[in-house]
């Protein structure tokens, strides 16, 4: 197991990159609702202290990269390396 950026569980897309290539993450889920999608990963260096691990962006490499769209994180995804992705869509409560 891999940490993020300083032992945290976020990881920047080069990072991810990285570790898709060295087959140490073989999948994502692209969790969260309209306008607010998140990027977790899975695979053997997808997890740290029993958290996902979760892609960041470097203008705020501690926080998870909120995403506007499906598009934009299956983007993203695509760019990192990554084919295959799963969706998961959260109810807004009202």
């Amino acid at each position: 197991m891999m940490s993020g950026i300083d032992g945290g569980n976020c990881i920047l897309s080069s990072m991810a990159k990285t570790r898709v290539e060295s087959n140490m993450i073989d999948g994502a889920e692209v969790v969260g609702t309209k306008g607010s999608y998140i990027v977790t990963f899975k695979g053997n260096a997808a997890e740290w202290e029993d958290k996902s691990i979760v892609l960041s962006s470097s203008r705020q490499p501690y926080e998870p990269r909120i995403f506007k769209s499906l598009d934009g994180a299956i983007a993203e995804l695509t760019r990192i390396g990554l084919n295959e992705a799963s969706v998961k869509i959260i109810e807004n409560d009202k």
